[in-house]
């Protein structure tokens, strides 16, 4: 058999992409070979339930399943967290989340439904869909048909996509992976009822309750966090939840939850209400993965290949950005086909298609790792979250609202450059972040407890509901660099809030961390400095707004001692380095 596309795997990322190539590159004769056949159980045992901004658009706007999106699953209200104490009352812990349901839609997936009815478009549409085939191995022949060798015999085709997920053929059989920064496992499992989190809250708790007007937090996917853990609860319109633990290896070894009677015994020591609530109730199925991160040395090629999903590297799952990198990587291959099967096919593009991606992969892995003391640190915790969805809304989900990937080889590079400066920014707001959790004492009473994200009418809220207006290139460009630019002043903040909170005792240890003074220079303008020391009133009128919006989101920190002093002492650590003898 013969085809323009050979797509080896049939699950999300193998059908997604399939349909994205009827959509956009008609012409194309596509195939996927995927080893099982339907029925697909309705409730699937799959991690990739919870899906934000980017993947729900993609899954709406670029494939067309808007409706089936609303009427076949759950309409999402945002990422969830919970932190400070995990002994105490569910109402004592800190909350971090939104106050309603934001602009920008998501939504939590069952899986098993929209394979399903994937697999039934795919079909109606044209693709060959070829069940129970089982891909052995993938031949590439740069100058010739690629040959897929199959269960059921040969395939041949112009180009192959592997969808294979973790057995990831191609990225073994060329040697692609890359070891990543994120060290950790998880397991995870479904029970038939509906675990909501207020259910863990008695009704006594009014004022907790009274925050959920509509009675929309439980849709959610909720975080509730510890030292070195998370354990994530993702509601299902098939009625079943979704419940794992993600645990970092330098605070929990993964023996200890990676067995169903070894997680109830793990959950009542670490989230005791949690384990109450399922107490009587069956784990429907349970699944494991140990060390699961993995990162990839290529996913595209001129060569009329590339690797999608879990087939080409798989991230820390905190944000639930899996289905990002999904979604992005469908769409750069999808767009290289089309061009390869018109006649125009530029490599130097597609290249920087590719290193777009592995520049956001690695960005993002970067702020998934070294997170284990922030867990257990609602105040740090707060305001990485504030920065991060910053981060993410600045840059990832512009270049894809926009569909920059479009553009042609100068806007791209144009793009790489500034997804390059975005990456820049975030490396030094994540050292800032880890050393101050690191450095902070432990116990400290949050200042906030609940931290509304994004709070209305506020940087941050204008960001992300700017997601929703149409950008050609030039107008996407010009937002981003303005956003960059409150991005300079947002993580000058971060440094003033943790310079104010460790004080002078721990202002030159979080310099010489930060490395302030020797490879990072922050335009601390002396109107900053001098705020601190004014009158509410006043203070605040001479902050940037994005300052002023992160104080009163996660709560102000305060010192006695002067900001420019505790700037100094920060400064002065690297220079009293620099100047001591060898």
């Amino acid at each position: 058999m013969r085809f323009d596309v050979a797509v080896c795997g049939g699950g999300l990322a193998g059908l997604c992409v399939a349909r994205q190539l009827h959509r956009e590159v008609p012409e194309a004769k596509v195939a996927v070979l995927e080893r099982s056949r339907r029925p697909i159980p309705e409730a699937c045992h799959k991690v990739g339930e919870s899906h934000v901004e980017l993947s729900s658009h993609y899954l709406g706007k670029i494939l067309g399943l808007e409706e089936n999106l609303e009427a076949r699953h759950l309409k999402k209200n945002g990422l969830r967290f919970l932190c400070g104490d995990s002994q105490g009352p569910i109402a004592a812990r800190p909350e971090i989340g939104p106050a309603e349901f934001p602009l920008v839609p998501s939504y939590q997936i069952d899986r098993g439904r929209l394979e399903s009815d994937l697999r039934a478009l795919c079909e109606q549409e044209g693709v060959a869909l070829l069940e129970g085939v089982d891909v052995h191995d993938i031949e590439l022949r740069g100058h010739g048909d690629h040959l897929v060798r199959t269960s059921e015999g040969e395939v041949r085709a112009r180009w192959v996509i592997d969808a294979s997920g973790r057995r990831r053929l191609l990225q073994k059989k060329l040697g692609l992976r890359r070891e990543s920064p994120v060290a950790a496992s998880a397991a995870w499992f479904r029970v038939r009822d509906g675990v909501r989190i207020g259910q863990l809250v008695p009704e006594s708790e009014r004022q907790w309750h009274a925050r959920d007007i509509d009675d929309t937090r439980w849709l959610s996917t909720v975080h509730l966090m510890g030292v070195g853990y998370w354990v994530w609860i993702i509601p299902l319109a098939s009625g079943y939840t979704s419940v794992g633990v993600v645990a970092n290896a330098d605070t929990h070894a993964f023996r200890g939850f990676n067995t169903p009677q070894r997680m109830r015994a793990w959950l009542a020591r670490h989230e005791p209400r949690l384990a109450e609530r399922l107490a009587d109730v069956p784990f429907e199925d349970f699944g494991v993965r140990h060390d699961y991160s993995y990162m990839t040395a290529q996913v595209l090629s001129a060569e009329r290949w590339a690797c999608v999903g879990e087939a080409a590297f798989f991230l820390d799952p905190l944000y639930s950005l899996g289905n990002d990198f999904l979604s992005m990587a469908n769409s750069f291959a999808v767009r290289c086909i089309g061009d390869d099967l018109r006649g125009d096919l530029d490599p130097a593009a597609a290249a920087e298609l590719e290193g777009i991606l592995l520049l956001l992969a690695a960005d993002s892995s970067r702020t998934l790792s070294g997170n284990s003391r922030i867990f257990g640190d609602a105040d740090v915790l707060g305001t990485k979250v504030w920065w991060d969805f910053f981060n993410y809304w600045g840059f990832s989900c512009r270049f894809f609202f926009s569909e920059l990937w479009r553009e042609p080889l100068d806007e791209l590079r144009r793009f790489r450059a500034m997804a390059q400066r975005w990456y820049d920014l975030n490396t030094h707001a994540q050292r800032v972040l880890e050393a101050w959790a690191r450095l902070r004492e432990p116990g400290q009473a949050p200042r906030k407890k609940f931290v509304a994200m994004p709070a209305p009418r506020t940087v941050l809220a204008d960001l992300h509901g700017s997601l929703l207006e149409d950008r050609d290139a030039e107008a996407a460009y010009a937002r981003m660099e303005a956003d960059h630019a409150v991005g300079v002043a947002l993580v000058t903040e971060l440094l003033v809030q943790a310079l104010l909170d460790l004080g002078p005792t721990r202002a030159a240890a979080l310099g010489e961390a930060v490395g302030l003074g020797r490879d990072w220079t922050l335009p601390i303008s002396p109107e900053r400095l001098a705020a601190e020391g004014l009158g509410r009133r006043e203070r605040l009128s001479r902050l940037p707004p994005v300052a002023r919006d992160l104080q009163r989101a996660v709560g102000r920190a305060r010192s006695d001692t002067a900001l420019a002093e505790l700037l100094r002492l920060a400064e002065g650590a690297r220079e009293a380095a620099v100047m001591a003898p060898s």
